[in-house]
């Protein structure tokens, strides 16, 4: 009993290192591809490392993602929430590239700002970058009409964010394109395009006449803007003689169909296609002397993007097909069985995100099937299925980030 007693002393006065001796675990992993993906089903944001197709993690954020869209040198995730709630938020969210290790680690969430209704991203050709003026990213509050730039070079949960602010001629639905100079804000209901010094913000002028302006789109060589109202597209002048002047206008093909937004296809022509369910696109070259758009008839589609380099024109139908064009002259390459159709009726508005999304890298394609719970990637040289990655929910928007881009 006495032995047993010192023992059990022995045993009760040994140190204690309850925090100590411990290694850290790296959560840092190889990746040539990183895809965020929202699922409008809980509004997380899922993301998958590629090539291995591994579900990293997911990272709740405020209901219900409207846009996802990439900013600060591809630092951050901004996910913006759509109108089915009483209150605006934004966040930021960190993409885990980690520029010493050249390796990936876990995304978070930097922090979740309240703002008046965000939106108003630019789109140049892609709908998934950030608005920026300057070079910093900037988010338009479309509640309270202004343009927010964040001016800091790194934003972190702690640091007091650093912000600039424009003031918008009334609150609306925006379409956003920077100058050389000056910003170009197109304004939905007022149907204008308005004018601001980069500088100081201050109003250069409007270009007014233009019922219900909804859609933009660049030419980089030119300069020009192409602002589309309901009854015709309005260009507008950036650079020298031109700059924050109406150059002309362009007529649509058909009445009651306008363009809500442009593609950057091959050698400088631009497709644009009108919302919902659509039977054609309509194509235009920036490079000609005198604009006018031609008529592409395509099936029923229910999303549409290109490739980086304008190659190729994807086109994904109501039937679940995606079908390749040329991305110069809209000719047929070949169509590809992804989903099964997409029955019912397809008519997203502001509140949430709900119509599957396009991005594409090096020749291989990623889908969201929103009716499927899962993302399909596609060989489109092959112009086969490689695999499905399932995640379950309700996944539509996308941003991809490729490695070789993040150096």
């Amino acid at each position: 009993m006495k032995k047993l007693l010192i023992f059990s002393l022995a045993l009760f006065i040994q140190p204690v290192f309850g925090h100590g001796g411990v290694e850290r675990t790296s959560l840092l992993k190889e990746a040539e591809i990183r895809l965020f993906v929202a699922d409008n089903m809980n509004s997380d944001l899922v993301t998958i490392d590629l090539p291995s197709g591994q579900v990293v993690n997911r990272v709740s954020t405020p209901p219900s993602i409207m846009t996802l869209q990439v900013g600060g040198n591809n630092n951050h995730i901004y996910a913006m929430r759509g109108r089915d709630t009483d209150e605006g938020v934004m966040s930021i969210i960190s993409t885990g590239y980690d520029k010493k290790e050249k390796k990936f680690r876990p995304p978070y969430v930097i922090r979740t700002l309240q703002v008046d209704t965000p939106g108003g991203g630019r789109n140049n050709g892609s709908g998934h970058v950030m608005a920026t003026v300057n070079g910093h990213d900037a988010v338009l509050t479309e509640g309270d009409g202004k343009i927010i730039v964040l001016m800091n070079d790194e934003i972190d949960g702690f640091s007091k964010l650093r912000t600039k602010t424009y003031d918008l001629a009334a609150p609306d639905h925006y379409h956003y394109l920077e100058g050389e100079k000056h910003l170009y804000i197109g304004h939905l209901f007022k149907g204008f395009v308005q004018i601001l010094k980069k500088s100081t913000g201050k109003e250069v002028k409007r270009i007014g006449n233009c019922p219900l302006l909804h859609g933009m789109g660049r030419d980089e060589e030119s300069g020009r803007l192409f602002f589309s109202c309901r009854t015709e597209v309005v260009v507008v002048g950036t650079k020298g003689k031109e700059r924050a002047e109406e150059i002309t206008r362009i007529a649509y093909p058909d009445k009651g169909r306008s363009c809500a937004a442009f593609l950057n296809g091959k050698q400088r022509v631009r497709w644009c296609y009108t919302e919902g369910i659509i039977p054609q696109l309509y194509r235009l070259d920036a490079a000609a002397d005198d604009y006018q758009f031609d008529r592409l008839a395509v099936e029923s589609s229910i999303r549409q993007d290109v490739t980086k380099d304008g190659e190729y024109l994807l086109i994904l139908s109501k039937d679940g097909h995606l079908t390749l064009r040329d991305g110069f002259d809209g000719s047929f390459i070949r169509k590809v069985k992804v989903s099964e159709p997409f029955d019912g009726v397809w008519n997203e508005d502001v509140s949430k995100a709900i119509l599957p999304d396009i991005v594409s890298h090096n020749g291989i394609a990623y889908i969201s099937l929103t009716h499927e719970g899962r993302v399909v990637e596609v060989d489109l040289k092959e112009g086969k299925v490689n695999r499905y990655m399932d995640i379950g929910g309700f996944p539509t928007r996308m941003v991809l980030l490729a490695k070789e881009d993040l150096q």
